[in-house]
């Protein structure tokens, strides 16, 4: 019998069967690694979310190093690598550095700079004996002490300086942590409690009178100092107010590294504001200034978008509604345009700064 011939197409169709099979078992795979991949890609979403707007709040609310590097960040000061005794450096001239004692028994000091008035420079330059101490117990030129913002150290508003030096010796310092002032941990009331110590200290060499400005946080802790010194029936004989904020409350509301990021969240109020409140961080200008009794000079910049200029004018309408201008002393407010671009750090370019400086000492 004759044998059966073989059908050449069929190892052809065997072969495109099995390549057929294999292509969709290697679909079938792919289509499930790709949902094991978007599960996990989606866990790992998940997780990324609950730590950073879940996990991260809540560490900051318990977390009080947190919350104190949010309101004074120590760690990353401008100018990089100052040398603070090193005037040259910084084109400044008659000024000498002292180092305060502020706590004996932990031995802190905070680092100051006494700069002498503009009209003293050029006897002091050609003068190697000349003598700071004698100049500033002179009633000659008022004393004024400078309360910097927190992200920066006392090298930083040089230019400001030069501006109050037309009128002032300008007493310049460093709060505890920051700069070359001892590396302790700053808190609000411990600042303040430094800056009532300087004062005296100032108070102690000279019988001119003393003034104080603050920028920024430093207008909130200027303004503190000043209130504490009422307790004491202690008054300067005036204060001048940088882009003040109301409280650091409203500052945070209104500008913080952590607005855009956390303020949609419907626990980002009693897990990244309530919580500075409850360790002290208060910074509450707008209740601070009702103990002031001496004149207010608030100078504030509409374009500055750091401290906006609407928390400026809270401080100056609650000094308005809630002080005795005749028993606690006049409130003087400049609003600078938005035309000449002063924003938060540059007030010190304003031409009529010194006539409002004048006219504030008189």
């Amino acid at each position: 019998m004759p044998g059966k011939v073989p059908n050449k197409n069929s190892g052809v169709q065997d072969s495109l069967l099995y390549y057929e099979s294999q292509i969709s078992r290697r679909r079938n795979c792919c289509f499930s690694c790709c949902i094991i991949t978007l599960i996990i890609i989606l866990v790992l979403l998940v997780v990324a979310f609950l730590l950073v707007f879940v996990g991260y709040p809540f560490l900051f609310k318990h977390t009080i190093d947190l919350q104190r590097s949010l309101i004074f960040p120590t760690d990353d000061l401008l100018p990089k690598y100052p040398e603070f005794g090193n005037f040259k450096r910084y084109n400044v001239s008659g000024t000498r550095l002292l180092y305060l004692p502020v706590d004996d028994k932990r031995d802190l000091v905070i680092g100051v700079w006494h700069l002498l008035p503009e009209a003293l420079l050029n006897e002091s330059a050609s003068d190697p004996s000349f003598n700071y101490d004698k100049t500033l117990s002179d009633l000659d030129y008022p004393v004024l002490i400078h309360f910097h913002e927190n992200g920066g150290n006392r090298i930083q508003y040089v230019d400001m300086y030069k501006v109050l030096g037309q009128f002032f010796h300008v007493i310049a310092f460093d709060y505890r942590g920051y700069a070359d002032s001892s590396h302790a941990l700053p808190s609000e009331e411990e600042i303040v409690s430094d800056s009532i110590k300087l004062y005296k200290w100032v108070q102690s060499q000279t019988v001119a009178d003393i003034y104080f400005w603050g920028h920024g946080i430093g207008a909130a802790l200027s303004t503190h100092t000043i209130a504490k010194l009422h307790e004491e029936d202690i008054v300067p004989t005036g204060l001048f107010l940088e882009a003040p904020f109301s409280s650091i409350i409203d500052q945070l509301k209104a500008n913080s590294p952590y607005k855009i990021i956390y303020s949609w969240m419907p626990w980002y109020e009693s897990t990244m504001l309530n919580p500075l409140e409850k360790n002290d961080f208060n910074l509450r200008t707008i209740d601070y200034i009702l103990k002031v009794d001496c004149p207010i000079m608030i100078v504030h910049a509409k374009d500055d978008y750091d401290t906006p200029f609407s928390l400026g004018l809270k401080v100056l309408k609650r000094a308005q509604q809630d002080r005795d201008p005749t028993a606690q002393g006049s409130i003087n407010f400049h609003q600078l345009s938005h035309k000449f671009g002063f924003g938060h750090d540059f007030i010190y370019r304003w031409n009529e700064l010194p006539q409002a400086l004048q006219n504030h000492t008189k």
